[in-house]
């Protein structure tokens, strides 16, 4: 997937749009969910919120247990938690300084 938006964002850059990469998996290298310092978010059951899977929603993993009922994978399962947003951030941060980017 890496290699792909690599490849769309080479394609509209030379199409002339004013578009960059920013390659995040080096910074996450040692943050995986196994990790001590995990930045990504291993199985996480839900709902959390309105906006994650429930029961019955067409795309939900749900999964039965006993005295418990019915709980779905969450939306949250397998993506950055609040550290792995902020490596996002430094990882976007150095990308907007290579290119001259000043915020204004």
């Amino acid at each position: 997937m890496d290699a792909a938006q690599k490849s769309k964002v080479d394609e509209l850059h030379a199409a002339g749009y004013d578009v960059s990469y920013a390659d995040p998996v080096s910074a996450f290298v040692g943050h995986g969910g196994c990790d001590s310092d995990e930045w990504i978010n291993k199985i996480v059951l839900g709902p959390n919120g309105d906006g994650d899977f429930h029961e019955g929603d067409p795309h939900a993993v749900c999964i039965a247990f006993a005295g418990v009922g019915q709980t779905c994978l969450s939306r949250e399962a397998f993506h950055p938690n609040n550290a792995g947003t902020t490596g996002y951030e430094h990882v976007v941060e150095a990308a907007l300084t290579s290119i001259g980017y000043t915020g204004t």
